[in-house]
């Protein structure tokens, strides 16, 4: 019996919240180094009141992403079907103990 389908089956959903996670960081990344390239931020100066509102709006801005990318993994994982669920709710070593046994019997 071939796992491999199973298993990228049961990775699917964590594979999906890795790449949004990534894609968020990436976002986040443009979005403040393009912050600070419209702000007028000098040694000398040190941050006046559009600095700060800046910095201030890129925060909520990156905040609200991160929130979104969390809820659109939920989503993934809500999406699941009824065996997901029942098999990800049973004791921890159940999953292991199943991949054990069905590797044993193939080899």
């Amino acid at each position: 019996m071939d796992m491999k389908p199973m298993f990228d089956l049961w990775l699917a959903p964590w594979r999906a919240s890795l790449a949004l996670t990534s894609a968020s960081l990436d976002t986040m990344l443009t979005l403040q180094k393009s912050m600070i390239s419209f702000s007028s931020i000098t040694l000398a100066d040190g941050f006046d009141s559009a600095d700060e509102n800046y910095m201030r709006q890129a925060f909520q801005l990156t905040a609200d992403a991160n929130v979104r990318r969390w809820a659109d993994a939920a989503g993934v994982l809500q999406a699941m079907p009824d065996w997901y669920h029942q098999v990800a709710n049973g004791p921890g070593a159940a999953l292991t103990d199943m991949f054990d046994k069905a590797r044993r019997s193939v080899g």
